[in-house]
């Protein structure tokens, strides 16, 4: 596609391609800078597809990777015969509206005075497969069923061995003086009370704040984390690497969001966010003055542009309602 050549498609406004003679300086004037800005349009939706390719392509693998747990996978799964579970318990385990049936026959029990019925149009519904877990040698094996289908299948969890090994294991929990989570209890209520605001009680911590660092233990590099809500610590050797796997590592680089106290790589990777984000919009903006610049796309594009805001808002009335009647 070339991005520095106007097409033929486009009014001869935007290009100055027609101009003759009897045009005005301040026509041709106004005729230069739409063309320039047409071009600049260009050029931005041009270098912005390129800045916004690797970050496309990561949230677009990781998104259908938290989608979908077979892709890329670290778990291995196994298919169950449909005679083994029909073989099991399996074939008394109620529907979900006999279950929700039996759920209102508890309640009304216990409310004798309440009276209860199951909204017309409301059907109930599971949220997950029915799963649990045993441990085989160093594996982990969980089952799946699915409640309404059966369906069944195993996964195998491989060890966690990219877990550091921890470092004086006698030591989970200390005690500071002065505990720096009184003192900034102690300032929050502070706060509260000078900003008009009534306290009742010491105010309750709302995140797990910790505090990380690297130290060396008998010559050897270990990791401290520092709760300071409850004086938990974890002490562990370091060993450059995160301590989760490859899989888990991207899929924490999808979610990862919010900008720490510290200058850090999180913080960078926040800001590189806000930056796609920007990228993104800008990106859809100057594909639309590109498209309209196009005469012969403009009806098909407007029979897209439908459909897409159609698709769009029919997803956000279903999953509107998805949330507003089921708790995951």
């Amino acid at each position: 596609m070339n991005f520095e050549q106007p097409t033929n498609d486009e009014p001869e406004s935007a290009t100055g391609s027609n101009t003759d003679d009897t045009t005005t300086p301040v026509t041709r004037q106004r005729w230069k800078l739409t063309s320039w800005l047409l071009m600049l349009a260009r050029r931005t939706h041009l270098y912005a597809g390129l800045f916004l390719l690797p970050w496309v392509v990561l949230y677009g693998v990781t998104g259908a990777m938290f989608n979908h747990q077979s892709l890329f996978p670290r778990v291995q799964f196994q298919p169950v015969p449909v005679d083994v579970v029909r073989a099991t318990s399996m074939t008394e385990f109620p529907a979900a509206g006999e279950l929700a049936n039996q759920v209102i026959e508890a309640i009304r029990s216990a409310n004798p005075d309440a009276k209860i019925e199951v909204l017309t149009g409301s059907e109930p519904e599971f949220t997950n497969s029915l799963m649990f877990e045993v441990q085989q040698g160093d594996e982990k094996k969980v089952v799946h069923i699915n409640p309404v289908t059966n369906d069944t299948e195993i996964a195998t969890i491989p060890p966690e061995d990219f877990r550091p090994d921890r470092l004086l294991s006698d030591t989970r929990n200390i005690e500071l003086n002065p505990n720096p989570q009184d003192t900034a209890q102690e300032a929050a209520a502070s706060i509260f009370k000078d900003s008009g605001i009534e306290v009742h009680g010491a105010p309750k911590p709302f995140v797990w704040t910790k505090l990380n660092f690297l130290v060396s233990i008998d010559g050897e590099p270990a990791r401290v984390t520092y709760v300071l809500k409850d004086g938990h610590v974890d002490i562990f050797k370091y060993d450059g690497e995160p301590d989760m796997p490859l899989r888990g590592f991207f899929l924490r680089l999808h979610t990862s969001h919010g900008q720490p106290p510290t200058w850090n790589g999180r913080m960078y990777w926040s800001l590189f966010v806000d930056a796609m984000a920007i990228a993104m919009v800008t990106w859809s903006l100057t594909g639309l003055l590109m498209w309209w610049q196009i005469k012969r796309t403009r009806r098909i594009g407007f029979v897209v542009l439908a459909a897409s805001f159609g698709t769009a808002a029919m997803m956000y009335f279903v999953m509107q309602n998805f949330y507003a009647s089921n708790v995951l």
